[in-house]
């Protein structure tokens, strides 16, 4: 017995999963996809919300060490006194977002004075004010108009306003219908991202759960790009998506290669840091922060570098 007992001292506790909340979006669907397959080396517990704010809340109760987000999403929780730091570059919108106006308006120029209508949140505003740099025209130049996302195309079907900002798949059912395509994401590439943000605190307790999750979904990408109808027929159920429906949800979506990654966090000037500001900058012009943080205190390339060397 009491040999049993010694045995049983020496073992390992148990590590402490790592928790990401997540929220549906085909481009992060392969976090599901490494679970599937058991391709975490480490504790990983994915918890699936409804909506971002869901899960937005859920990071702030300290309910989840991660979370897949936004870039406006990352300002808003270091803003509300959350550290937090993005370790990863989930996907960007390639094409996957856009700027949808009636037949008559030719151009972005021709927006200039006319009511242009998107959700009341902050990463449609990005879009359209990168949209209207193109042209030389500022946010103040246009008529812009909040509306709900339900309501959003339905307003530029019965000319209630002239251009919407939208996504896929409203892209693409909105052309189909006659409105015109002005802008999209593929014209700001690496711009519209969605990132893996994680708690300071679970960076400096649980790294190597971290680099797990980190390891999981590098796998579950490398299935994805081998094996591309499994990969969608196994990850299409879950956002009501047939195999087909998913990949071509997906042609608009693109996932950094691991030179891409390195590129946007761990270079002399990381492309990330850059977006990071023109992203705050358009908080601040809208109010929404008091200030422009400093954005190399919430990228930690830590993670990647230990991953990837």
């Amino acid at each position: 017995m009491l040999l049993l007992v010694g045995w049983a001292g020496c073992t390992p506790a148990p590590q402490t999963p790592l928790v990401m909340g997540t929220v549906p979006w085909v481009g992060t669907e392969p976090f599901f996809l490494a679970r599937e397959l058991g391709l975490y080396p480490g504790p990983v517990h994915l918890v699936e919300y409804l909506s971002s704010e869901q899960q937005l809340r859920a990071f702030q109760n300290g309910v989840v060490d991660a979370a897949n987000v936004t870039l406006d999403e990352v300002l808003n929780l270091d803003r509300l006194g959350q550290r937090v730091q993005v370790v990863l570059v989930l996907d960007a919108s390639n094409g996957a977002d856009c700027v949808m106006a009636r037949p008559e308006v030719s151009s972005l120029a021709d927006l200039r004075g006319r009511k242009v209508a998107s959700e009341a949140v902050t990463l449609p505003t990005y879009m359209l004010a990168r949209a209207l740099e193109q042209v030389g025209l500022q946010l103040q130049d246009i008529r812009r108009e909040p509306w709900p996302l339900a309501e959003l195309t339905a307003a530029l079907r019965k000319d209630e306003v002239d251009a919407v900002v939208a996504f896929e798949p409203y892209c693409h059912q909105l052309e189909a219908e006659g409105a015109r395509k002005l802008f999209d994401s593929s014209q700001i590439p690496g711009e519209i991202i969605d990132v893996l943000a994680v708690r300071k605190s679970s960076l400096e307790d649980h790294p190597e759960q971290v680099d797990a999750l980190i390891r999981g979904w590098l796998s579950a990408l490398q299935v994805l790009q081998e094996r591309p109808a499994e990969a969608a027929r196994r990850m299409g159920p879950r956002v009501d998506l047939d195999e087909r429906a998913f990949l071509e949800a997906l042609e608009g979506v693109h996932h950094p290669s691991l030179e891409e990654q390195r590129l946007q966090l761990m270079s002399e000037r990381p492309l990330l840091q850059d977006t990071i500001e023109r992203m705050g900058a358009i908080m601040v012009q809208e109010q929404v922060l008091p200030a422009l943080p400093d954005s190399r205190l919430l990228i930690d390339t830590a993670p990647l570098r230990r991953v990837a060397p």
